[in-house]
């Protein structure tokens, strides 16, 4: 993954949050990264069983709380393993979870450290 945080998060749209939010900001982040933290090991289940709708359910709402924290590229890849999980074939999903743990711990590092 790239170093430059824009790749990562949309740092305009954050910067913007950042202001309307004022001293509730903090608290957004984290309550993302411990939420996240929390459904990345629950889809590292239901890949383990099999669980298609477990695995669109869960990437669904990573996708939506990444875009709410505008992680743009996180929110991308949780898309792609609702998609798998919507198609009922999860078969390809192990790698992209590997590509959703990578790209969330980036995001993590840039929220928790670069802003």
């Amino acid at each position: 993954m790239s170093g430059n945080p824009e790749d990562h998060i949309d740092m305009e749209s954050l910067d913007d949050l950042k202001d309307i939010m004022e001293d509730d900001f903090q608290m957004l982040l984290d309550t993302f990264i411990v939420d996240s933290e929390s459904k990345i090991e629950e889809i590292a289940g239901v890949i383990a069983d099999g669980d298609a709708e477990a695995l669109r359910q869960v990437a669904h709402s990573i996708k939506g709380s990444s875009g709410n924290v505008c992680a743009s590229a996180l929110s991308e890849v949780a898309r792609q393993l609702e998609a798998m999980g919507k198609d009922g074939d999860i078969s390809g999903a192990p790698e992209v979870f590997e590509a959703l743990k990578v790209e969330f711990a980036t995001t993590k590092d840039i929220l928790l450290n670069k802003i």
